[in-house]
């Protein structure tokens, strides 16, 4: 399987389903000769150890550091197949603000 590292702000957090906590991260995109925008990347969190951390810990607006697999889908309807991949989240930890140390 291949990994991810993504660092971003938290969205919102969502309990889609009984076994999973799905995580909306936006992350600065910076490319050369272009504006900056922000890159939205929706994750889930399946270990229930991890899952109840997020609901305990995180909130929207943290800057976060998300480590995990890429989980390859595919899905047939039809003779239709349908390929895309998931975000599944195996880490998370609180970065500091870049606020942070600020004196004002």
């Amino acid at each position: 399987m291949l990994s991810f590292a993504l660092s971003g702000t938290i969205g919102c957090v969502l309990t889609t389903a009984p076994d999973e906590v799905t995580l909306a991260i936006s992350s600065p995109l910076n490319r050369p000769d272009q504006s900056p925008r922000a890159a939205w990347v929706i994750c889930v969190a399946r270990d229930h150890a991890l899952r109840a951390r997020i609901l305990e810990c995180f909130r929207p607006g943290d800057l976060v550091r998300i480590e995990g697999e890429i989980e390859q889908r595919r899905r047939q309807v039809g003779e239709l197949a349908f390929h895309s991949v998931g975000f599944v989240a195996q880490t998370i930890e609180r970065l500091p603000s870049p606020h942070d140390g600020e004196q004002s």
